[in-house]
């Protein structure tokens, strides 16, 4: 049974066209749930470049995508570009970005059921094992290394296709302001460092002193443990699932009540 978050004010940090499964997952849950959108995404251009890297991708060995974000702007152009081929697998970060490409038809993809990062996705999926072959990791400009450099260790020959920039939107921190000084919010969910620093940037040094008391849910521990010196108190998930994001809001909702 799902927790529950009636009296629970939390806030959602993710890009406005994506918050509205996990806001309603909470809302249903009892919480009251204020939008601010520390993320946004914008499509990269369709240059020469990129055209070169999305027929690459449409004959790799493996598509990796980062993100549900790499999903909706990396499909079109790898089948734009023929692809993918029939001899292509296909891995994803976790089950959301998995979900995502089930909704474009792809259904035979390899995630971690136990984590959402790179790392979970070498212990527990194949790619993990792969010695030799062609991947194209499919992300935005600027994502982490580490995945590509244990691939290339491994034998592999990996390539990018970065199909979206995140940028900060000038999103108002009023509402989170106002609703923080009448106690309404307990927690918010920061699903990367990116968004972390953007959400610090955008709410000021009121919004910090929020912040400072109250409960942070992040996914995976690298990101809790850059929000931690920010946090009245830190919650790590092992995915993005929304019942595992709802049970440590809760627990971080409780956790900072009691001091």
């Amino acid at each position: 049974m799902s927790a529950r978050l009636d009296g629970i004010g939390v806030v959602v940090t993710r890009p406005a066209h994506q918050a509205e499964p996990l806001a309603g997952a909470l809302e249903a849950a009892g919480a009251e749930v204020l939008r601010l959108p520390a993320l946004a995404i914008a499509a990269e251009p369709d240059d020469e470049a990129r055209r070169t890297a999305q027929r690459r991708a449409a004959e790799a060995d493996w598509l990796y995508f980062v993100s549900p974000n790499a999903v909706a702007y990396g499909v079109p152009r790898i089948r734009a570009a023929g692809g993918p081929a029939a001899h292509t697998r296909i891995a994803a970060v976790g089950h959301s970005t998995a979900q995502a490409l089930h909704e474009h038809g792809l259904t035979a993809v390899h995630y971690p059921r136990q984590g959402a990062t790179s790392e979970d996705l070498l212990a527990e999926t194949p790619l993990g094992s792969i010695r030799s072959g062609r991947v194209m990791i499919v992300r935005g400009v600027g994502g982490r290394q580490q995945l590509a450099e244990t691939l290339r260790r491994n034998g592999a020959e990996v390539d990018f296709l970065e199909v979206y920039r995140r940028i900060q939107p000038d999103t108002d921190p009023a509402p989170l302001l106002e609703a923080a000084a009448q106690g309404r919010m307990q927690a918010v969910i920061v699903t990367s460092g990116e968004v972390l620093q953007n959400l610090l940037d955008i709410i000021g040094e009121r919004g910090r002193q929020w912040m400072a008391r109250a409960g942070v849910v992040t996914i995976g521990g690298r990101v809790a443990a850059m929000a931690a010196p920010y946090a009245g108190h830190v919650e790590a998930t092992r995915t993005a699932a929304e019942e595992e994001l709802i049970a440590a809001v809760a627990r971080a909702a409780a956790a900072v009540q009691a001091t």
